[in-house]
Parts: C-alpha cells; structure tokens; sequence
C-alpha cells in the first residue's frame, strides 16, 4: 500500500514569491507613469517651442505695422485701398 506524502506549504517562499510578484507589479506601473509623463513633458516642449517661434513672428508683424510703407503695402494688397486720383482694377482671378 502506497502511502500519501504530506506536503507541507514553505509560508516564506509563499510570501516571498507573493512580496515579489507585488514589487514588479509596483516597478512595471511606475515605470509606465514615467513614461506617460515623459511624453507628455516632449509634447509641452514642443508645443512651447511651437509657440517661441510664433511669437517671434508676431513680434516681427507689430514691428513691420509701425513702418508706414508697409502699412501701405498691406492696405493696397488686403484691402484694395488705392489713393486718391488712383483708378483701381482688379486683375483675374481675384476677387
């Protein structure tokens, strides 16, 4: 007759196993967080780079407004304005 063996459960290596289990768990979901935080961190830079670049021209563009020539240049092209005694046309294909 066989006889059953005992198995005896070893608790350390149970709550070894299981504490370490749970530390990867911890490491995989911080090492995600930092990722989506990185990300995030690239998309700000660029889009504050984006917006450098922006405000470069716009501060070009209020520059260019303060010069009476180019004022001129806008008017006439934008708007159509002409001086007086100026006869005005309009060329094809505009409006």
């Amino acid at each position: 007759m066989q006889t059953r063996r005992k198995y005896r459960v070893n608790w350390f290596r149970v709550i070894s196993i299981g504490l370490s289990c749970y530390f990867v768990y911890l490491v995989i979901g911080q090492q995600h967080q930092l990722n989506a935080i990185v990300n995030e961190a690239q998309a700000v830079q660029l889009q504050l780079e984006q917006s450098k670049q922006l405000n470069t021209t716009l501060k070009a563009e209020r520059d260019a407004l303060n010069d009476p020539k180019y004022v001129e240049k806008v008017a006439r092209q934008e708007q159509g304005l002409v001086k007086p005694g100026e006869t005005p046309y309009i060329r094809a294909g505009e409006k």
